[in-house]
């Protein structure tokens, strides 16, 4: 069917190529679909299975695992598409049929999923299955909302208490923060709370803003923005950036418990030098051991709640390279304030040529920094991340010995968080900071040298433990920190240091490893943690607990007569 469906594009053009194509990428999405939940089908079908529905890191993650790295999505991308493509074929099997002749989208077979999810009998099942599909054959265009209600009908025609309706708008609050990844620098933060503590965050938001100096350079939507921030950091007042030697704001800066780790090169965060000549002396101390000079220095500013509670931080510093000044002044200045006018006299004054260039923006000579997670940060935003921050040196270890313990010394835990910045799994991107230090070759044959080292979310870190060995996930690592995974079904994906792009002196080759006898199995003398129930069993609980709640409203018994 899909080869027909893509036969059909052939000599297609203009609307019709269009109409073609949409579907042919429909039927493509319900076969990747499919695929995922018959690699479940495998996992379970494998001797041992159905205890392993107890462990703490079950077959779905496993199999969802191995989506994420096949794809290069999160793993929360990865587990919710399984989770989709299991109830598909497992629940609505005629939808997916129609899904598989690519007449709908996998946004309506996820709202499909969604919606019908309380139906637990059979027949009923069935029966909304059969519904669903002979009237997605002629499925006119819908908005959302108009969407969910179609099909919350059909799901009331077969299972009247099935119906999804405990999603009230006061349910539906939530925050979301989103870091945008345009190299900005910036994030976009979306709630909706009640309203009375909407008043109160507002009002609060206002006072915070009146605590700098009349002078501070910063506009009202400005300071209003860095409040958030303040918020975030837990502080009682905002940072005045005025610039006054008498400014009493600027001389009780605040203090926070809360940790965001930045990642910046030490000429990054030096002062302005209003003198061209170059810097010859490091901005930072140099580490008292004979180990090459410091590269990196990590700021702790604030970051979520997640973050590790410590008040060190880092950014990059080099003495192979001295900073250069620039108008770095400029850089730093130019967050705040008025926007400049785009163009530097009357409109009316202007020719067409002239209007439709606008005056180029300078290069900026700043180096930009990251956080820690691989976040793009540049380097004007990092100077003001670092403003009350602890600026820890990062030192490179060089060709430096192992250590001879199984736990890493700070200096080098925060080398090897510094130059992965994430998970190095395939596709992860937890934050360094929320991950174990994993010895690649396991201790004590493998020695705790930066070139054996890297850094892995827990999860990934059980799965290399309890799914490796030689029919499971293997792993092995490079001199530079590029580390390279083998699946169980005998592919590979390599991930590289998250720091190599942005700060590649991080990612110099350490010290070659050597082992020492042969190495035991992962999980030698280890157990998996287990779930106390399967998912199989929450989720029946959370349909029975739901259809109850429906059954007591019983929204859909017949109005009394007037």
């Amino acid at each position: 069917m899909f080869d027909e469906l893509v036969d059909a594009t052939t000599g297609t053009r203009g609307a019709g190529a269009l109409s073609s194509w949409s579907r042919v990428e429909n039927a493509a999405c319900a076969h990747r679909v499919a695929t995922m939940a018959a690699m479940l089908d495998e996992a379970h079908a494998a001797s041992g299975s159905a205890d392993r529905d107890q462990w703490c890191l079950d077959n779905l993650d496993a199999v969802a695992a191995h989506i994420g790295a096949a794809q290069n999505t999160t793993p929360g991308t990865a587990s919710h598409q399984l989770l989709i493509a299991v109830a598909l074929h497992d629940r609505f099997p005629r939808v997916a049929a129609v899904f598989a002749e690519g007449l709908i989208t996998y946004a309506l077979v996820k709202t499909v999923v969604h919606r019908g999810a309380l139906v637990i009998d059979p027949d009923a099942l069935r029966a909304l299955d059969g519904l669903l599909a002979e009237a997605f054959e002629d499925w006119e265009p819908r908005s959302v909302d108009k969407t969910e209600k179609a099909i919350d009908v059909f799901v009331a025609q077969v299972d009247p208490h099935a119906v999804r309706r405990d999603e009230t708008k006061a349910r539906g609050r939530s925050v979301e923060v989103r870091i945008e990844e345009d190299g900005s620098g910036l994030a976009t933060v979306l709630a909706t709370l009640f309203a009375h503590d909407a008043k109160a965050f507002q009002a609060r938001l206002k006072n915070l803003a009146a605590t700098v100096c009349p002078d501070d350079p910063r506009t009202a939507d400005q300071l209003r923005a860095d409040a958030y921030g303040a918020i975030g950091n837990g502080t009682d007042r905002m940072a005045c950036l005025c610039g006054n030697d008498d400014c009493s704001a600027a001389q009780n800066p605040p203090a926070t418990g809360v940790v965001v780790y930045v990642i910046a090169s030490q000429e990054t965060l030096a002062d302005p030098d209003p003198d061209p000549a170059p810097r010859s002396e490091p901005l930072a101390s140099k580490p008292e051991s004979p180990a090459p000079p410091p590269e990196l220095v990590a700021e702790d500013t604030a970051e979520d709640a997640d973050a590790a509670p410590t008040s060190d931080a880092a950014a990059p510093q080099s003495d192979s390279r001295p900073a250069t000044p620039s108008p770095s002044t400029d850089e730093r200045a130019a967050l705040d304030g008025e926007q400049p006018p785009l163009f530097d006299k009357p409109l009316r004054e202007l020719t067409l040529t002239e209007a439709l260039t606008p005056t180029p923006g300078y290069q900026a000579s700043l180096r930009p920094a990251a956080m820690m997670g691989g976040q793009f940060l540049p380097g004007a935003i990092a100077c003001r991340a670092a403003i009350g921050a602890t600026i820890t040196p990062v030192v490179h270890p060089g060709q430096a010995p192992p250590e001879t313990r199984y736990r890493p010394s700070k200096k080098l835990a925060d080398f090897i968080r510094c130059r992965d910045m994430t998970c190095r799994f395939p596709g992860c991107r937890v934050p360094a900071t929320q991950t174990d230090i994993d010895h690649t070759i396991p201790w004590p044959h493998g020695p705790t040298a930066a070139s054996n080292l890297k850094c892995v979310c827990r999860r990934h870190h059980l799965l290399k433990t309890f799914w490796g060995g030689e029919n499971g996930w293997r792993d092995r690592q490079l001199d530079d920190g590029t580390v390279i995974w083998t699946a169980p079904d005998g592919r590979e994906y390599v991930t590289t240091p998250g720091s190599r792009l942005l700060l590649p002196e991080l990612s110099r080759p350490t010290a070659t490893v050597s082992t020492t006898g042969r190495p035991a199995p992962h999980a030698a003398g280890l157990a998996m943690p287990r779930r106390r129930t399967t998912r199989a069993q929450d989720r029946a609980h959370r349909v029975a607990a739901e259809r109850e709640l429906n059954a007591e409203r019983e929204p859909y018994a017949a109005p009394a007569d007037p």
